[in-house]
């Protein structure tokens, strides 16, 4: 299995440690890996608290390891300040090097916003990494989004 199929694969499982625990917001899960090897791992745990790339970002203890590292998220780092402020400036504060996103963010607030901010800074980003999966596993979300149904 390529590389980042294989850390996609783990951000997925990540985010169903969230289900039933983050509605109405999407399972979102964060593998951080440096050189190969995985240096942090988080998820959306509870509606309202830190998004999964804080919580992966939380369990580096060595925050220098993170610039030049490679995020995998399966759905795209928000851009926005809500209840917490937005991944994708996280993100380019601590400069990491790549961003492997498996879904662009339907949510109007958002909707490549984080991709377009990550860009701008400097910051590969790759998108579509097992988005079928990714869609499957928030398929509710994707349809809400899509069908207007969810207040932002």
């Amino acid at each position: 299995m390529h590389p980042d199929k294989q850390y996609m694969h783990r951000a997925l499982q990540l985010a169903r440690l969230g289900q039933g625990k983050v509605s109405p917001n999407p399972m979102v899960g964060c593998v951080i890996v440096k050189d190969g090897v995985i240096i942090g791992e988080g998820w959306h745990q509870k509606y309202g608290e830190a998004h999964a790339e804080k919580n992966a970002i939380d369990s580096i203890s060595d925050k220098n390891l993170l610039k030049g590292s490679i995020v995998y998220v399966n759905l795209e780092p928000c851009s926005h300040y809500g209840k917490t402020p937005p991944c994708s400036d996280l993100l380019i504060t601590h400069q990491v090097g790549c961003v492997v996103v498996s879904n662009k963010d339907p949510n109007p607030l958002v909707d490549g916003g984080g991709i377009k901010k990550l860009r701008e800074a400097g910051i590969e980003v790759i998108v579509g990494v097992l988005q079928e999966e990714g869609e499957l596993l928030n398929k509710d979300f994707f349809y809400q989004m899509n069908k207007k149904r969810i207040e932002v």
